[in-house]
């Protein structure tokens, strides 16, 4: 991915063009060199790469940009269309079961004077040889029912797929600008307009993480920091001094331990201090406070409010036992 003027693009997070252009990007940076000097022709060659990205790099550097990391591969769901094609689906099953419908009432109104005999709903042999009419009705519509719930079910799937991040949005919008924010022409602007359905992308792969460490991920300085970085490996990353990645697994890491360095400050913090307390209504006042903080922390810590409140419960049952114990002198 060369652009025509040096620029640092963001993975996880932040793409930043230099000098006028600031925009998120996904757990990367992406930093295109100015075009080596060692010689003439291989100066002209650069160039002309870049001119006509649209040729040498296309979809070929689009789709190994896309792969390289979770945070680019973002599509549409098209859950409009989705919609409409069910529905569609939906009503040519209803027009054979009321097809169905008509020739049962039809065999049930038939006597037995009737030049064809007399109508009969209790026998699929009978429908081969005598009704072939409700026989081809069935066979369409075992076709139709699996089709029709195949596709449902597929695409329940597809629809339970989280939406995409605004900044992984960022990412794809940004990623064919040139260092001015000018389109590069690397794919034609009508194939990349499914970049602008901004409620309508999803995340083809996402990992679940807490609130906190979704914040912690969307730190600009901290992606920026040497210490998350990741280096580039061959065959799963874009490898070039283009594009710098950061490590899931260190911020991970980050954000496990501030988790458990907060849970053992809430829970230290208020015994020593009830332990120099002797006012019962201060030492309440003392853990409705801690009580609160912590439930407030939990929330950041998980995204289930049920186990939010159920380690509250405990911690609190933890304090009152201290609150329960006199402070010496």
């Amino acid at each position: 991915m060369s652009l025509p003027t040096p620029c640092k693009q963001l993975s996880s997070s932040e793409c930043l063009y230099q000098p006028l252009m600031r925009s998120l990007r996904s757990r990367s940076w992406h930093i295109v060199p100015a075009a080596p000097t060692s010689s003439r022709h291989s100066v002209t060659d650069e160039k002309t790469k870049q001119n006509k990205a649209w040729k040498y790099e296309g979809y070929s550097g689009f789709s190994e940009w896309m792969a390289s990391d979770d945070d680019f591969f973002i599509v549409r769901r098209f859950g409009t269309i989705n919609a409409r094609v069910i529905l569609w689906m939906q009503n040519q099953i209803v027009e054979k079961e009321r097809k169905l419908a008509e020739l049962h009432k039809r065999m049930e109104d038939r006597s037995e004077t009737s030049p064809d005999g007399e109508g009969m709903n209790d026998s699929f042999d009978w429908d081969i040889k005598n009704l072939p009419e409700r026989h081809d009705l069935m066979r369409g519509l075992s076709d139709q029912l699996l089709q029709y719930n195949s596709y449902i079910n597929a695409f329940s799937k597809v629809r339970a797929r989280p939406a995409a991040e605004a900044r992984q949005v960022r990412n794809l919008q940004n990623w064919s600008l040139d260092a001015e924010g000018l389109d590069r022409e690397v794919i034609d602007l009508r194939e990349l307009e499914f970049a602008k359905h901004r409620h309508d992308l999803i995340s083809i792969s996402s990992r679940e993480r807490p609130p906190l460490g979704e914040w912690l991920e969307s730190c600009q300085k901290l992606q920026l920091s040497k210490v998350f970085r990741e280096k580039a490996q061959n065959g799963k990353h874009v490898v070039s001094a283009a594009t710098q990645y950061t490590s899931n697994a260190r911020f991970e890491l980050l954000t496990k331990g501030l988790i458990i360095t907060g849970g053992l400050v809430m829970l230290l913090a208020p015994i020593w201090w009830l332990a120099f307390v002797s006012d019962t209504k201060k030492r309440l006042g003392i853990i409705t406070a801690f009580v609160c903080i912590f439930i407030s922390v939990m929330a950041t810590a998980t995204n289930k409010p049920f186990e939010a409140v159920a380690a509250t419960a405990a911690y609190a049952a933890v304090l009152m036992v201290f609150m329960q114990v006199e402070p010496k002198g």
